[in-house]
């Protein structure tokens, strides 16, 4: 929805996104190696950037027209304007898929399908807890306590942790964060 893409331009305008990566990514990179990374709701291409930088082909999925020209400046990171909310008809199969600060449900079967044998996948997002102070207020953007770990039951668990964070205002509030491998 066009409403989507104004309130992600306004947010990026006003409160820029975190440039440096998630620790998740940086124990994980050499991994991943050089391969076909998807990174859903890239942002600013805070993921993108070092995954490029070693040689990856990174697909960056973002909606923000301000994202999507900080994308298009990385070599070797193609920019793929997509609504999330409303479709994602990709075709490619990758060696890791990303997903950072960022829920929606309806993407699940996705990551599952287009995840090669072998391929990793890394999620980190919010998790519902009344103790958040610093989390989308909204609980349809809150993982519930342990989701990750059955929807993704299918995967080898390599890591998983439910855990506070500190934001840079001060805020904490529950994250989640899992490493995960498609085995077959």
């Amino acid at each position: 929805m066009i409403e989507d893409k104004i309130k992600w331009n306004d947010k990026y305008k006003s409160a820029p996104p975190a440039q440096k990566p998630s620790p998740l990514l940086l124990a994980y990179l050499e991994r991943i190696g050089r391969g076909e990374v998807l990174d859903i709701a890239a942002g600013m291409g805070r993921h993108a950037k070092p995954l490029a930088a070693q040689g990856c082909h990174v697909d960056a999925i973002e909606w923000s027209d301000l994202a999507l020209e900080a994308l298009e400046k990385i070599p070797g990171v193609s920019a793929i304007e997509m609504d999330l909310e409303e479709a994602c008809g990709l075709k490619k199969r990758y060696d890791a898929i990303l997903c950072f600060n960022y829920l929606n449900r309806n993407l699940y079967p996705l990551m599952l399908t287009h995840l090669k044998p072998g391929g990793l996948l890394l999620f980190e997002t919010f998790v519902q807890d009344d103790a958040n102070e610093g989390a989308p207020g909204n609980p349809f953007f809150l993982l519930e306590k342990n989701e990750l770990l059955h929807v993704f039951c299918s995967l080898y668990i390599i890591e998983y942790k439910e855990s506070y964070i500190r934001k840079p205002n001060g805020q904490k509030a529950l994250m989640a964060s899992m490493a995960a491998q498609k085995l077959h």
